[in-house]
């Protein structure tokens, strides 16, 4: 019998992957500039690589973290410091290897098994993370990420103006409609250097 446990779980997803422009090679720098931002933002946070798992997904990834691993950090730390390596990235980058993001943040139960991970939150964070309402505001932002926050981490979130920064909007998924809330990153010049 496989146990429940809780986790949080933090998707991002390159927007326009493989659009004509961009070769398998083209393909590969992109990836490797997306781990490479997403482990420096890790760190940041202090999160030991024990506490977490990458899910490759080819043109994203969903990391699962467990304790200590928490929604503040994730919040204030690597939110931010993944948004300033995709800033410093973006600066060198030819227009077509820019990488613009979307992104999920969502917590709850999961099962582990033979597999991987399986279970109705981690599903929620894949259609948050593919939702035509964040591509949409992907796309009319000028911002390199957008990221939809599930209503279940705002209401963790302490009543900051990270919070009050947050755009309400319902998000239709497959099987139903869901609140979830949205906010575009802006890199801290402090973390692009």
């Amino acid at each position: 019998m496989h146990q429940q446990v809780s986790r949080i779980f933090f998707g991002i997803d390159i927007a326009g992957f493989n659009r004509a422009d961009r070769s398998d090679g083209v393909g590969i720098v992109m990836r490797r500039a997306i781990y490479d931002a997403l482990q420096r933002s890790l760190d940041s946070a202090e999160i030991p690589p024990e506490c977490y798992e990458l899910l490759d997904r080819g043109d994203g990834i969903m990391t699962v973290l467990g304790p200590p691993a928490d929604i503040g950090g994730l919040i204030r730390t690597t939110v931010p410091t993944l948004a300033a390596a995709l800033h410093a990235y973006n600066k060198l980058a030819h227009q077509s290897h820019r990488i613009r993001l979307r992104a999920t943040l969502h917590c709850g139960q999961v099962v582990r098994d033979e597999h991987g991970y399986a279970g109705r939150d981690i599903s929620h964070a894949f259609r948050l993370l593919d939702s035509p309402e964040l591509r949409t505001a992907l796309a009319e932002s000028k911002a390199d990420m957008v990221v939809a926050i599930s209503d279940t981490v705002r209401r963790l979130m302490p009543p900051d103006s990270a919070r009050r920064a947050l755009t309400p909007v319902l998000v239709t998924t497959k099987e139903s409609s869901a609140q979830a809330w949205f906010t575009e990153v802006a890199p801290d010049p402090a973390l692009s250097r």
